[in-house]
């Protein structure tokens, strides 16, 4: 009887009964036992169900998921050890890395010239079929940026070897978690650094690539210039060789944009998926945290607007394009290098809107949005001044669709200032009104009017205006679409301030408002 039965992806069971180890071939219901041996065993040889073939496996650890404390050994390919020969063409010197989720990486001589610069030889270590499509895809994208400085190049390749393989040269600097943090305190580097990976991945946008699995392990350094490697999950623009289902992804947690786990997210990337990722490959450059979850500690205001803005979780939200994300990405470093006057900018910016607006009565979307860049890149204290000054005319143009990717970020900015309370009493009423605006507006989405209300009734609360007051509650009996209705009740449980209790539940129109002002009412024992 056989105590422990582990699977190995498909090819392997493994099972260990006393001091004995028994490697069994999984075929349907069938486990056909092909080699016994003893438990403290280094390797084994375990057959391939794809391929039919002996590889050699090493043995790992005993699993936690026995309690009879079962041993398997995972499915890895074949290895190599130092002067095993390679398709009698290199000699293995060492490894260079096994980190990768595909390829493994091994440092090579060539036989014939053993004195020639250092290479690296990269071969496809998983034996099974979509490891390998995917190995022969990054080798022929590679190809086609031949001589192209900012993509790695391939010296040689062999995709008939078994395994296949390729050559490239080594990269002594290694990649950019290596200078993280150094160029945390030196701006001018990070930025050079910053533009420097913009270049890469255009290059690859440029012929319709997508990487798909930025992050800054694939990004390698050469003399103080960077270039991007490891197109094993690239994809091209309306190519064939995309994956085949639609389910399917591949990538690094915590690097990943979130339409890349819905059906064919993944298979149909665009720019906007590679831009998320570069936003958390800068979060994890400028704080050396995870980038699961994004936090502005110890991050610069301006770069931190420039991140958020590139993991926005929806596609609309995020930069569309890499020329736009530079832009903004400029502006951020002329305000913590000193180049030009933050405050200044947004001020001319917004002049040009207001000029423009005044003169036709219409407005240009893309101004619009770099002024809410500058103004969110701004000091708190400049940010707030801007916030204070800004004109009543400006926010149904903010209501629009055209600008609504931008609008989140305004209102972070704007509540900046209602918070920080250095305003007289009767502009709280200007807030509620202004904020109304928003609120009412029909290509508002349901999160930033939610928004809307928690500033005003912050603004209300802060200053004890009436005017505001009412304003509020007439936004919250209002409410009828069940999405908002139920933000709208998150608002009103987050800020239970006493003149919500005037409402009557009656006067609501949805049934979340109702209630939450019933909880109110029922909190501080309320007979209305």
């Amino acid at each position: 009887m056989i105590p422990y039965l582990q699977l190995i992806e498909t090819i392997i069971v493994v099972a260990y009964c006393s001091r004995t180890v028994t490697v069994y071939y999984a075929d349907r219901n069938y486990y056909i036992p092909l080699i016994s041996g003893s438990a403290s065993a280094t390797r084994i040889m375990v057959i391939s169900r794809s391929a039919r073939e002996a590889w050699p496996y090493r043995w790992l650890k005993r699993t936690a998921a026995d309690p009879r404390g079962g041993w398997f050994y995972s499915a890895r390919a074949k290895t190599f050890d130092i002067d095993d020969i390679i398709d009698d063409r290199y000699i293995v010197r060492g490894i260079c890395s096994e980190a990768g989720g595909m390829g493994a990486l091994l440092f090579v001589d060539h036989i014939s010239d053993p004195k020639s610069l250092v290479q690296v030889l990269k071969y496809c270590k998983q034996p099974n079929d979509e490891a390998t499509k995917r190995f022969r895809r990054e080798v022929r994208l590679m190809k086609q940026f031949k001589g192209n400085s900012r993509v790695m190049q391939i010296r040689y390749s062999n995709l008939d070897h078994d395994p296949p393989y390729f050559v490239m040269r080594y990269f002594p600097d290694g990649d950019l978690t290596k200078i993280a943090d150094s160029i945390r305190v030196d701006l001018n580097r990070q930025e050079a650094i910053v533009n420097q990976m913009l270049d890469c991945v255009a290059e690859l946008h440029a012929q319709g690539v997508f990487h798909r699995d930025i992050k800054p392990q694939n990004f390698l350094l050469c003399d103080g210039e960077v270039v991007v490697s490891d197109l094993g999950l690239s994809a091209e623009f309306d190519s064939s060789t995309m994956f085949t289902r639609s389910s399917m992804f591949w990538g690094t947690p915590g690097y990943l944009p979130p339409e890349f786990s819905t059906p064919g997210g993944f298979k149909n990337a665009d720019p906007s998926g590679d831009i998320f990722m570069l936003g958390k490959t800068f979060y994890f450059l400028l704080c050396g945290r995870e980038p699961t979850y994004l936090l502005a500690d110890n991050i610069p205001g301006p770069l931190f607007a420039v991140i958020e803005r590139c993991c926005a979780l929806p596609k609309a939200n995020r930069y569309q394009d890499l020329a736009s994300l530079r832009q903004s990405l400029t502006a951020a470093y002329d305000v913590l290098l000193g180049r030009a006057v933050g405050s200044a900018l947004a001020s001319r910016t917004l002049r040009s809107v207001m000029d423009r607006l005044k003169a036709s009565n219409e407005y240009q979307p893309m101004e619009v949005k770099k002024f809410i860049e500058e103004l969110s890149m701004l000091s708190e204290v400049d940010k707030i001044q801007n916030c204070l000054e800004l004109p009543d005319e400006l926010f149904p143009v903010l209501s629009q669709r055209s600008v609504g990717s931008h609008l989140a970020q305004f209102l972070a900015s704007y509540r900046l200032m209602v918070e920080e309370g250095s305003y007289g009493w009767s502009y709280a009423e200007t807030i509620a009104n202004r904020m109304r605006i928003f609120f009412d507006g029909p290509e508002v989405s349901a999160t930033n009017k939610a928004e809307a209300l928690r500033i005003a009734i912050i603004a209300s609360d802060r200053k004890n205006r009436f005017a505001a007051m009412d304003t509020c509650r007439a936004m919250i009996t209002s409410v009828v679409d069940e999405e908002l209705g139920q933000r709208v009740h998150d608002v009103i449980m987050d800020l239970p301030h006493q003149f919500i209790l005037s409402i009557e539940e009656a006067n609501c129109h949805s049934p979340a408002v109702r209630s939450a002002i019933a909880k109110h009412h029922a909190d501080n024992g309320s007979d209305l």
